[in-house]
């Protein structure tokens, strides 16, 4: 479990101060939140050296960064071109799906030598040869927005209805997409916003916009999903030791506050697990929605496999307890959000629920952020811009807690654990 840090100390000293007693936990009592962004802090800074797995690591991502340029300038030197062609940005990569062989052999085309898709990029036509394999060069390739985890499911979605040739290529593609997310992976069983690591916060475990939860549905579905039963036994045995490490970690870095687990932040340090800050509007903070797709990937996927056997997390339904207690506890009943031209505004709603976007630490109170990191407790404090531009409330914990609603049997367990 981890623990809300100090918020006076530097975060750059913290991480040193925690990484040198191995596997210590971060401080012992909850504070203010952070106000740094990790966007402007070395995550990898920390006395001495790193372990020989988190070396490795970082010296396989620095080789698979440069395995990327490489292709690319192989295709710009082929194709005699002096610089890169740019690719089309789209919302939604300009597709719904593949279905049909000229959106297969166009999404295969933007698919990186090593194995993973990028963002917000048009894959309608195939990429040309020296072309870009996204419309934002930093995120070539990442897990952001849904990029790799999409095109896998489409992939596998689109198999049965293939030709044989076509299924070939799938499963080629489809190979080298798991070998890339496991790659990517880190030893502890987290995972960055986008591989090769390219620094700042987005070198941080993920689960904003839902980032790590989203590659532990899908380890989870190749593992065991009729969709993904042609794929090596060996790969899907890999893809389900992937989502139990993913678990171990989830439950690992659960926030603890005054000596109770809470939920967790949106970025948590890749070594430590102590909760970092994104950029300025996102400082360190619990998060509903994010926590609330973790509750969900648990209560469905986790827990059944953590009862079969001698668990590989048993803290799972302690998390599970928890966190869903905590979700009860901090929803805002009775009002929705809205926005308008000048504002916004909490108005009454008889039997609405919703939650702040994020709640502060150790108050877990609803906290609001800025472009210029200041910190609010009301939204209406917030520049227009920032009102309008994002969504400080939202809706999404109501799915878990509805599912939780029919699992009476759990929530019996949670008052024997005491949900610690």
């Amino acid at each position: 479990m981890v623990k809300a840090v100090p918020g006076a100390t530097d975060l750059a000293m913290l991480i040193a101060g925690l990484l040198l007693l191995p596997g210590l936990l971060p401080g012992a009592d909850a504070a203010e939140a952070l106000t740094a962004s990790a966007g402007e802090t070395d995550l990898w800074q920390q006395p001495g050296a790193m372990s020989a797995d988190w070396q490795a690591y970082q010296q396989q991502s620095a080789a698979d960064a440069t395995r990327l340029q490489q292709q690319l300038q192989t295709e710009l030197a082929a194709a005699k071109l002096t610089a890169p062609l740019p690719a089309l940005k789209a919302k939604n990569f300009g597709l719904n799906g593949i279905d049909n062989p000229a959106a297969l052999n166009a999404v295969l085309s933007y698919q990186t030598v090593l194995g993973g898709w990028s963002k917000r990029t048009d894959m309608q036509q195939v990429r040309k040869p020296g072309q870009l394999a996204g419309s934002e060069p930093a995120y070539i390739p990442t897990f952001d927005n849904g990029a790799t985890s999409t095109q896998m499911r489409w992939l596998a979605a689109y198999y049965l209805q293939a030709s044989a040739v076509e299924q070939a290529k799938i499963r080629t593609a489809l190979t080298q997409a798991v070998q890339f997310v496991l790659r990517a992976q880190y030893p502890n069983g987290g995972f960055p916003q986008s591989y090769p690591l390219r620094g700042g916060y987005h070198d941080a475990v993920t689960l904003n916009d839902n980032v790590m939860t989203d590659l532990l549905n899908l380890l989870w579905d190749l593992a065991n999903q009729p969709d993904y039963q042609w794929l090596a036994a060996d790969l899907r045995a890999s893809a389900q030791a992937g989502f139990a490490k993913g678990v171990a970690w989830l439950v690992s870095a659960q926030v603890v506050v005054d000596g109770k687990r809470t939920v967790w932040t949106a970025q948590h340090h890749p070594l430590t697990g102590a909760p970092v800050a994104a950029r300025k509007f996102e400082q360190i903070s619990l998060v509903s929605s994010e926590s609330a797709a973790v509750l969900q990937l648990l209560l469905d996927k986790a827990l059944d496999k953590a009862r079969e056997q001698k668990p590989s997390s048993p803290g799972v339904l302690p998390a599970l307890c928890s966190g869903i207690a905590w979700l009860q506890q901090h929803q805002i009943r009775d009002k929705v959000w809205q926005r308008h031209d000048t504002g916004s505004k909490l108005v009454e709603k008889k039997g609405a629920q919703i939650w702040a976007r994020f709640y502060s630490l150790p108050q877990q109170q609803p906290v609001f952020f800025d472009r210029d990191g200041q910190v609010y407790s009301d939204v209406n404090q917030l520049s227009l811009e920032r009102q309008q531009g994002y969504g400080w409330y939202q809706t999404n914990a109501k799915g878990v807690l509805k599912a939780w609603r029919k699992k009476p049997e759990l929530a019996a367990q949670c008052g024997q654990i005491g949900g610690k």
